[in-house]
């Protein structure tokens, strides 16, 4: 069997056994929709949900930061703008706000990349707040205490369309709607006290927080009660989109906020949440190439849903590019610090959290019990400082595999379960 594992813009050839592979898993035969289609959809759901009296008021559009590049932002979000141009409503009025939650400011050089040529040539765009203060407004507190800072430009808006692809979340359960609200738009320390959630006092990982999970997740049930607190006096509409399991679009919807994402997150469980009989003893797996694997910190998310389906000390090939290197210093920083005891990390973070430590305690609870090399752009001694194995030749380390496994060609975008747990 020969397969291609994308890296970057280049790819890993593969030859193994057919019977060596329980599946290639690539999630279920859903098509794409082509762009002319999704802007037909987009502009239908933007003219029947924008309330009356718009023209006069203020808009800020939601949209995702460079992560999320996948969601092609630059061919929809002006397609936003132009709709809403279209009913008459000045592009004054309009803000596009990049929901960069704790992540760094993008560069307004990339600003096109994210909301294209015409938005940033017609529309003021911004980066949310994060950590500038100057810049947020206190909303109020959720039942779980969460202090709820928001970015003002989107507090003072009048009406609240998203923009955002819904994905499996290792901690929301499901990425998208709610989540571009918090941790989106809000402010660092806001953004700490909710995803503290996922940490228990006694340093261990809470259990309800992964993916798919949305009821008894408390990430998710404060996700949702900080979004209604913020749109109380507001109108919303979210414009969703989901990528099936080869990374392309297959699903767009308009509508209300949370009944839009939930059914979002139901279309996107039917195309990508694949069931499988048994574990296997390894997995070859890959970020999915350059539109989302630019950094190891947000490639890890492929590593999070390939590892379901994988015998404890299995082996797991990772491929992802990281042309961008590790993607966040805090995260790097503590792989490095505690690969040897992720149990101290727990505690600490019990007891002050930040999520790219918890990104690293995740991944080095993976490191302990899987055998997991990575190919990519860093060097031998960049990988194992971080604990990952190298290889610097695929081609062994296929014929030393033993047993029988599953190849994910697109795993950020599958999250493969088992059938009977």
């Amino acid at each position: 069997m020969k397969i291609k594992l994308e890296k970057g813009l280049t790819s890993i050839d593969i030859d193994i056994p057919d019977d060596k592979v329980f599946d290639t898993i690539i999630g279920k035969d859903t098509p794409a929709i082509g762009h002319k289609q999704i802007k037909q959809i987009i502009s239908k759901g933007i003219k029947k949900h924008t309330p009356k009296g718009i023209i006069s008021r203020k808009i800020a559009v939601i949209i995702a930061d460079d992560t999320r590049l996948w969601a092609m932002g630059d061919v929809f979000v002006p397609q936003i703008v132009k709709t809403l141009m279209k009913l008459g409503i000045p592009t004054s009025n309009i803000k596009i706000i990049i929901a960069i939650g704790t992540h760094d400011d993008i560069d307004k050089g990339k600003f096109s990349q994210l909301a294209g040529t015409l938005c940033n040539q017609r529309v003021e765009i911004l980066n949310s707040a994060n950590k500038d203060t100057t810049r947020l407004v206190h909303i109020g507190e959720t039942y779980k205490k969460t202090q709820l800072y928001i970015t003002k430009e989107a507090a003072k808006a009048d009406h609240i369309i998203i923009f955002g692809g819904i994905l499996h979340h290792m901690l929301a359960g499901f990425g998208g709607g709610r989540k571009y609200i918090l941790p989106g738009i809000a402010g660092y320390d806001s953004i700490q006290q909710n995803h503290s959630l996922a940490m228990r006092k006694d340093g261990s990982a809470h259990p309800m927080v992964r993916q798919a999970k949305l009821r008894g997740n408390p990430i998710n049930e404060d996700l949702n009660e900080a979004a209604d607190l913020f749109l109380k006096n507001k109108t919303c509409t979210y414009v969703a989109i989901a990528a099936n399991g080869t990374g392309d679009i297959f699903h767009a919807d308009v509508g209300p906020l949370h009944k839009t994402f939930m059914h979002g997150c139901k279309m996107l469980d039917q195309a990508c949440s694949i069931q499988v009989p048994l574990k296997g003893d390894f997995a070859l797996i890959s970020a999915g190439g350059h539109r989302t694997d630019g950094q190891l910190y947000q490639s890890t998310k492929a590593l999070f849903n390939a590892v379901n389906i994988v015998n404890d000390g299995g082996n797991i090939l990772f491929v992802a590019g990281c042309s961008q290197g590790v993607g966040n210093d805090t995260f790097s920083s503590v792989l490095n610090t505690f690969k040897d005891d992720p149990e101290k990390l727990g505690k600490e973070l019990a007891v002050n959290f930040n999520m790219p430590s918890y990104v690293a305690f995740r991944v080095m609870d993976i490191l302990k019990r899987f055998n997991v090399t990575l190919v990519s752009d860093f060097s031998k001694t960049q990988t194992e400082s971080f604990g990952f194995k190298y290889t610097d030749s695929v081609d062994r380390y296929i014929k030393c595999l033993k047993g029988k496994g599953y190849i994910i060609p697109f795993a950020e975008n599958i999250l493969p379960v088992l059938k009977n747990p």
